[in-house]
């Protein structure tokens, strides 16, 4: 296995990925917006701009395996900390298909991205698991974090 860098002219791959993680959480496909490829690659390529953001691709046999795309995280809230004491990175899009899983790309590929925001300054890195994922990242060494929702429904 080899990890690159993805480019440019690789978006359309990064797109394919991050639908197959949504297709994978059961979403019909009517849930999704016309334009949702667009979206994607808008957020791909400002990201690049904006937020450091870089993918990395698994490549086995030629083939490409996996991806993972991580960046500069977007706080929610106004950064007061310098950010050589607080600069957040963010793990997203960690996918890998089908015949390729369970032979450790997706941990390699999340390592990768922890290194990356690493050497860009960042102090700590946050991802959101699924299910599937946690034990991945746990052995990424991720830790739970606090976080509370509030699901409002309608009616």
């Amino acid at each position: 296995m080899d990890i690159r860098i993805a480019t440019p002219d690789e978006d359309e791959v990064l797109v394919g990925h991050y639908l197959k993680i949504w297709d994978s959480y059961g979403t019909p496909p009517e849930h999704y917006r016309p334009d949702a490829a667009a979206r994607i690659l808008s957020f791909i390529r400002s990201g690049r701009d904006e937020r450091r953001l870089t993918s990395f691709l698994a490549i086995v046999d030629g083939d490409i395996a996996g991806s993972a795309s991580c960046q500069l995280h977007q706080s929610p809230f106004p950064e007061v900390i310098r950010p050589e004491q607080r600069l957040h990175g963010y793990i997203r899009s960690v996918y890998v298909g089908g015949a390729f899983r369970r032979r450790g790309i997706a941990l390699a590929l999340t390592k990768t991205a922890v290194d990356y925001l690493k050497s860009i300054g960042c102090t700590t890195v946050v991802i959101h698991a699924s299910d599937p994922g946690e034990p991945v990242y746990r052995a990424a060494g991720f830790e739970l974090a606090k976080e509370m929702r509030l699901k409002i429904s309608e009616g």
